[in-house]
């Protein structure tokens, strides 16, 4: 389940403010909000009010730990799609279909230095770093944990076959 700070974070996200603005438009200060997307700070009914009115939901929606639920987002995934996301994941393209392509997008960010794990060593693996941290938060919000475990194991299932038949 998403912390109330989760959500703001993904509601923050999808109406495209950032936290200047968002702090601006809620009447807080914008380290007060940073702390509050952290989950180091308790908040007041009026705050949340004032950011249920600056992000243009219900105070419910917030307090319910309701994400927002983008255009490509699939309710449902197939097997068939799973294995084109988990492919397209382990092998750098992108699906044809948008919601497909953008779990992918947020697979392969999640995932970047796990399938750089399996390639061919290099000097240095990337470190996790916001972006990554940002796209399993998306995941977690749109699909149940026992979905996304199955995601990525098959990524990386095909990742190592693409690399063991590239030797």
């Amino acid at each position: 389940m998403l912390t109330f700070g989760d959500n703001i974070l993904l509601w923050r996200l999808h109406r495209s403010l950032s936290q200047e603005r968002l702090a601006a438009l809620a009447n807080l200060p914008r380290p007060n909000l940073s702390d509050i997307e952290k989950g180091k700070r308790d908040v007041t009914l009026s705050t949340v009010r004032s950011l249920a009115n600056a992000l243009n939901v219900s105070p419910g929606t917030l307090v319910n730990a309701e994400p927002p639920r983008p255009d490509q987002w699939k309710e449902n995934l197939t097997r068939e799609s799973m294995e084109r996301i988990a492919a397209a994941a382990a092998r750098g393209t992108y699906p044809k279909d948008p919601a497909e392509r953008h779990i992918s997008t947020l697979l392969k960010e999640v995932l970047h230095c796990s399938l750089q794990s399996v390639l061919p060593r290099k000097k240095h693996l990337p470190l996790p770093g916001r972006k990554s941290e940002r796209a399993w938060l998306l995941l977690r919000a749109l699909y149940p944990a026992v979905t996304l475990t199955s995601l990525i194991m098959r990524t990386l299932e095909h990742a190592e076959l693409l690399w063991t038949s590239d030797k």
